[in-house]
């Protein structure tokens, strides 16, 4: 069965440490039961637009990672239990003492350009990660890529990192695209050359729409099944909703309760959801480095003055949970007993009374917010409650998912609404919240938070890690890191038509069809290759 090798005390824990992001999904309507057919065409209906495709540099939401995928396979994948295993690599396997990890890879596999997916082509697309724009803080803990062959990569770490096969995926980040694509900056933003089950026919980078065809030469046989799909970007969920039910759209996605409700309300339609345990979070992510936000006090006060329930009533339409941490109940170091501040009205207005007094009366802030109308509702809802406790809160006008990622890498926002953190193992959260990192997007730099996360990064034993990521997640609840307000469910809503939106089995180390199953939902993620349109 295909894996990665366990050593030590990692063996019987591995599911709980490199548990896998939002797992799970409703079961297809009893209609679904036809033979898969090949051929067909799909348009998926995307929320944002990816200015740039050249992995090691991209910026990418959601909408980016789910066209990435259908071009470039990563080396390992969460399955459905819960673990990283092999994907395009055969093997990934750790020394005894987890600084030294063995990537194997699959013998014959090619690249769209007919170039071979070997050791050197690996480490070409590692090497640029190292050096890459926002991937280089990642990659950091690397210190030397070794090809001792064709079909093995050596990568030396400078510490034990346990969670190294997690950050082969990265949320769908990392895939391995052929070494002519990197080496050509003029044309690495927008000539996608992968190994993945579909090979770019167009794409548009003024709005983002993309079109992906067959890859006829797929190393999964039988796979991809549709002959193509066209990504539309429409980043109002009202409108790709719409657009369902108008016959525009096949497939869609969506993080709010209140659109699942409205997508389930629709004749042949359907709508998968993820279990929860590895959700994302609906938050407010502060910018701590400049007013009002750099004050511990004023970050409380808010909190304490809104009501969380009111704001994911608002998001999920019931169909959520409050949160009061960063992380679900099912990842590593999760505490039932947060830290995070209780709601008082009371004690709130008297904080923000004396931030006022010590900060020349004003407590003010911009929190922007996207095209989403929920989104903006939920904006609008914040101001409302926060003019209750004597915070003015402003909002700009609304910008797409592209662009608050660009104004928060600058820190040109006191704060905007965000989804993010999904579960996994606990170590992927150091490039969000690491001092120094370039997406650090609310500016942390807490030096106890810096120490944890050093701290969990090298633990090899379970307990230990645990014990350490539950003392971070507190420490980071009681001093408010962001506004934590409500698990975020991920649905997918498409056309009856659709079917395997989950997708085949993983292959094993032969590369043939294997026993495990792929995760279903991961934060918007979820294979590609399965679709057919019957």
């Amino acid at each position: 069965m295909t894996s990665i090798r366990r050593h030590r005390t990692l063996a019987t824990a591995a599911a709980t440490i490199l548990a896998a992001a939002s797992i799970g999904a409703a079961a297809l309507p009893a209609a679904a039961a036809p033979k898969p057919k090949r051929g067909g065409a799909i348009v998926y209906s995307i929320p944002g637009k990816t200015t740039s495709f050249c992995l090691p540099r991209a910026q990418m939401s959601a909408s980016g990672i789910m066209v990435a995928q259908s071009m470039y396979d990563t080396l390992t994948v969460p399955n459905a239990e819960g673990e990283y295993v092999p994907y395009l690599a055969r093997s990934v396997t750790p020394n005894a003492t987890f600084d030294q990890w063995t990537i194997g890879l699959r013998d014959g596999i090619r690249f769209h350009d007919g170039t071979p997916v070997d050791a050197a082509a690996v480490k070409a697309n590692i090497e640029a990660w190292r050096k890459g724009l926002l991937l280089q803080f990642l990659w950091a803990p690397v210190s030397d890529v070794a090809t001792p062959d064709p079909s093995t990569v050596v990568v030396t770490i400078k510490q034990p990192w346990p969670a190294f096969p997690a950050y082969l995926f990265s949320a769908g980040r990392t895939g391995i695209a052929a070494p002519a694509q990197l080496s050509n900056d003029a044309t690495c933003a927008t000539e996608m050359i992968g190994s993945g089950p579909f090979t770019l026919e167009t794409y548009d980078p003024s709005t983002g729409d993309v079109t992906v065809v067959r890859n006829p030469d797929y190393w999964r046989k039988g796979f991809p099944r549709l002959n193509k799909i066209t990504f539309k970007v429409q980043g109002n969920t009202t409108q790709r909703i719409n657009g369902l039910q108008g016959g525009q759209f096949d497939i869609t996605f969506f993080g709010a309760g209140r659109n699942a409700k409205a997508a389930r309300s629709l004749a042949d339609t359907y709508v998968l959801k993820n279990k929860p345990g590895f959700r994302d979070i609906n938050n407010v992510l502060f910018n701590t480095q400049r007013p009002p936000f750099d004050d511990v006090n004023a970050r409380r006060a808010l909190a304490m003055g809104l009501d969380l329930e009111t704001l994911n009533v608002l998001a999920n339409q019931g169909e959520g949970e409050v949160a009061e941490e960063v992380v679900d109940s099912k990842v590593l170091g999760y505490s039932s007993k947060s830290t995070f501040p209780k709601s008082n009205v009371a004690k709130a207005k008297k904080m923000v009374a004396a931030y006022k007094k010590a900060n020349g009366g004003e407590f003010t802030f911009d929190l922007q917010t996207t095209f989403d109308p929920g989104v903006q509702d939920v904006g609008a809802e914040i101001k409302r409650q926060a003019r209750k406790i004597g915070v003015t809160v402003n909002l700009p006008a609304p910008v797409d998912e592209a662009q608050i990622i660009n104004l928060a890498l600058a820190g040109k926002t006191d704060a905007f609404l965000w989804r993010n953190y999904p579960g996994s193992d606990p170590d992927t959260l150091y490039v969000w919240f690491r001092s120094g990192s370039p997406i650090n997007f609310g500016k942390l730099n807490d030096p106890v938070i810096d120490q944890l996360l050093e701290e969990g990064r090298v633990q090899t034993d379970p307990a230990a890690r645990k014990a350490t990521y539950t003392k971070l997640f507190r420490h980071m609840s009681n001093t408010v890191s962001a506004l934590w307000f409500g698990y975020n469910d991920t649905y997918i809503a498409a056309n009856d038509s659709i079917r395997d939106i989950i997708g085949p089995n993983l292959p094993n180390e032969a590369g043939k069809p294997g026993t495990q199953r792929p995760v279903q939902i991961n934060a918007s993620y979820h294979q590609l290759l399965g679709l057919w349109k019957r």
